[in-house]
């Protein structure tokens, strides 16, 4: 089953377009699984609380979920073409923690924008090891997997202009 949902280039390119949300779905290892569910529960948590109502929150929340997902996947397809194959959520967990960061940091005091600027930099150094191959995960990868580093960069993206998109300001309407 985990063959027919993956993001697999060659299906994509072929018109199995279901993979641009499926690959998201679907792990390596329970271990993988289970850290990514964690952190995308975390992060999901924290993002619909800090929404104006939890009914907002649900709502920007789905709308981050159906429209990050094939944009991360379709990030993947343009800017990785040596990724023939990506399992996980990671990308969605990047996006979420980015969307409750940028949540959190207007209510935070100076010492809590400390800790999430802190955040963001070892997110990103994070990032910058797996692109020069020194960080294999954490997740018990199969030894022939290579970690996805642009799906977690493209989840970075996604979060912060789903974040500024979210946090706009309304346009003055005229009846």
């Amino acid at each position: 089953m985990n063959e027919l949902l993956e993001f697999d280039r060659h299906a994509l390119l072929a018109g199995q377009w279901w993979r641009l949300w499926t690959g998201h779905l679907v792990h390596y290892t329970p271990q993988h699984a289970l850290i990514d569910f964690a952190v995308v529960l975390a992060a999901a948590v924290i993002v619909v609380q800090l929404s104006a109502t939890p009914a907002a929150g649900m709502r920007r929340l789905a709308l981050a979920l159906c429209l990050g997902a094939p944009f991360i996947s379709a990030g993947l397809l343009l800017i990785a073409p040596g990724c023939v194959s990506y399992r996980g959520a990671s990308g969605i967990a990047a996006m979420l923690v980015v969307m409750a960061g940028g949540a959190l940091w207007p209510r935070a005091a100076r010492s809590v924008r400390a800790a999430l600027l802190l955040m963001a930099a070892t997110l990103l150094a994070k990032i910058g090891a797996e692109a020069a191959g020194a960080v294999h995960g954490l997740s018990q990868l199969p030894a022939d997997v290579v970690v996805a580093w642009q799906a977690h960069l493209l989840g970075v993206a996604a979060g912060a202009l789903t974040f500024a998109f979210a946090a706009r300001k309304p346009r003055l309407q005229l009846d």
